[in-house]
């Protein structure tokens, strides 16, 4: 048998990391003019331990919570921590002067309103299973 079903595992991490693009225009983001140096962000599959930790996490906390819903700005909290749960580190994104490599870093970035499109993307490629499958 040729055909070999492993082959299509999801990975534990993007194939190739996210390349930002541009809110506006669409256009891929690059640190330089030269277009040498793209803006990425690698980030790790639904299937990482990172991601089911995460999930793990909202989920107790929502039985802690009883029958209360949680409010409008929880579910944001808590869709922003499993982004972040799954960024793992970024090339050439410098946010306040610095570099984002941390959790705490991207937390910032990814809670910042006036950078949603940031939190939009990483939101959309992480809802893709073709980012994490080897074609």
């Amino acid at each position: 048998m040729s055909f070999d079903l492993n082959a299509l595992a999801i990975q534990e991490q993007g194939i190739t990391p996210l390349q930002l693009k541009h809110p506006a225009t669409g256009d891929l983001l690059f640190a330089d003019d030269a277009g040498t140096q793209p803006v990425t962000i690698t980030i790790s599959s639904t299937s990482s331990r990172a991601y089911r930790q995460a999930v793990a996490a909202m989920r107790n906390r929502a039985l802690k919570r009883g029958k209360k819903i949680a409010t409008a700005a929880e579910q944001e909290e808590e869709g922003i921590e499993l982004l972040v749960a799954c960024c793992i580190t970024s090339d050439n994104l410098p946010y306040n002067g610095e570099a984002v490599k941390t959790e705490s870093q991207f937390r910032a970035l990814l809670s910042d309103v006036k950078m949603s499109w940031i939190r939009n993307q990483v939101d959309e490629y992480l809802g893709d299973v073709e980012n994490f499958i080897a074609k």
